[in-house]
């Protein structure tokens, strides 16, 4: 999938925790578009383009630029060093450690 064409909402630290279903490694490529769990009653569509690397396979980590569909449903939900679920349907596929928010809509402010 082509990537989107305005800059990223988030920086992030991806780890792909799951296998495939029978067992063996899972892999992952730039283009993916799994879901976030943004908020406890709120996952949204993203897209990934992974930093330095093509993809990244179950047990490997790699930085990635993360758009998310709709930032303006969940504002102020994100801040550095947040770990976020992240999924394929109901099932739960990797972790994501936020490095960096670009998008400054995301960013939770101490101020309130």
């Amino acid at each position: 999938m082509a990537r989107p064409p305005r800059p990223p909402d988030l920086i992030v630290n991806f780890s792909l925790t799951a296998c495939r279903s029978d067992g063996s490694l899972k892999e992952v490529i730039s283009g993916y578009r799994p879901i976030y769990k943004v908020r406890t009653d709120y996952w949204s569509s993203s897209h990934h383009e992974f930093v330095g690397a093509t993809g990244v396979c179950t047990g490997q980590q790699c930085e990635a630029e993360v758009w998310l569909l709709s930032p303006k449903a969940y504002a102020h939900t994100f801040w550095l060093g947040r770990r976020v679920e992240v999924a394929e349907g109901s099932r739960v596929v990797g972790i994501a450690d936020i490095l960096k928010i670009v998008n400054p809509l995301l960013e939770l402010s101490i101020d309130g």
